[in-house]
């Protein structure tokens, strides 16, 4: 069911609050988003879990890792595929040693409108990437 701000999953209404007051920002809850519908998608997968770890002093497109979790194991396959994508869509992926905090996570509840965009636009960023 779609909260206040109009988004069903949980994430996508923290990115829109976070992002009402500061319209100009980009939206790494977003970004998360749509990695995990494109991994559940593109893996015939019923559910999983993109974690992005950043540094407390990470700002903008800075993050430490990904890892990708689903029951009962993590593919190697699925955390490489989610790297790459994160680096098709201008992320910068350094872990320098320091302290990090785990991203919120997408709980999945979206439209298949949502899947279908989301997935198009993850698509779009992949073939860019690969052809530069």
């Amino acid at each position: 069911m779609p909260s206040k701000t109009g988004a069903r999953c949980a994430l996508q209404a923290a990115g829109q609050r976070r992002l009402s007051g500061n319209p100009d920002e980009f939206g790494l809850e977003q970004d998360i988003c749509d990695v995990t519908l494109w991994l559940i998608e593109k893996h015939r997968l019923s559910r999983v879990h993109v974690w992005v770890d950043r540094h407390y002093t990470h700002v903008g497109h800075q993050i430490a890792g990904v890892t990708v979790m689903t029951s009962p194991r993590h593919p190697t396959r699925l955390a490489d595929a989610a790297h790459h994508v994160f680096l098709a869509l201008g992320y910068m992926i350094k872990n320098s040693g320091g302290d990090t905090y785990g991203h919120q996570f997408c709980d999945g509840h979206h439209s298949r409108h949502e899947i279908i965009q989301g997935y198009a636009r993850i698509e779009g960023a992949l073939r860019r990437w690969r052809s530069s």
